[in-house]
C-alpha cells in the first residue's frame, strides 16, 4: 500500500475525531474513542499498537485528539470574522470547559477571543464547549451560554 493512501485514511480518521469534538460531545465520550478506530490496520502494525502498553496507547490517542483540536482552533481563529459584528448576534463556542459564572469569570472562545464577566451573577454549571451567543446591549455586550439561566454582561479582553 502506498503512503498517500495511508495518509488519506489518517486524515479521514482525524476528521472523524473532529466531527465528535465539534459536535460538542462530552470529554468522557471522546475518551471512549479507541485508538484502533483512529488508525488504519497498516498504521497500527507499523506503530506496534497491539503490543503497546495501555498508558502509551492512551497517550497516543490523546495526542491525536489534541493535535486535531489545535488545528480546529487555529482554523476557527483565521477563517472566521470577529464574533461580534455591528449590531448582530454572534454565535461561537467556549474553548474547553465552562464552569459557570463566578463574578469575574473569564471565557475563552473558539475564535481565540477572551471575554470577562462584568455583571455580577453567580451560577454553577459544567459544560464542555457549550454554544455561546454574544450581542450588543446597553452600550456593552451580553453573553448567553447554553445551559445558563440568563445572559450576562461581558467585556472583550482580547
Amino acid at each position: 500500500m502506498n503512503t498517500t493512501g495511508a495518509r488519506s485514511r489518517t486524515q479521514v480518521a482525524i476528521l472523524a475525531i473532529g466531527a465528535w469534538i465539534a459536535s460538542g460531545i462530552s470529554a468522557t465520550a471522546q475518551d471512549a474513542v479507541q485508538l484502533e478506530r483512529l488508525l488504519t490496520k497498516e498504521e497500527q502494525t507499523k506503530l506496534g499498537i497491539s503490543t503497546m502498553p495501555p498508558d502509551k496507547r492512551d497517550a497516543m490517542r490523546g495526542a491525536l485528539i489534541r493535535m486535531y483540536r489545535q488545528g480546529y482552533r487555529a482554523a476557527q481563529g483565521t477563517d472566521r470574522a470577529s464574533p461580534v459584528i455591528g449590531t448582530g448576534v454572534a454565535e461561537t463556542q467556549v474553548d474547553g470547559d465552562f464552569k459557570g459564572w463566578e463574578g469575574q469569570t473569564i471565557v475563552k472562545l473558539m475564535t481565540g477571543q477572551i471575554w470577562q464577566q462584568t455583571e455580577y451573577h453567580y451560577e454553577y454549571i459544567y459544560a464542555y464547549m457549550p454554544k455561546v451567543q454574544i450581542y450588543p446591549s446597553d452600550g456593552g455586550y451580553k453573553m448567553k451560554v447554553d445551559g445558563t439561566s440568563k445572559a450576562i454582561g461581558v467585556q472583550r479582553l482580547r
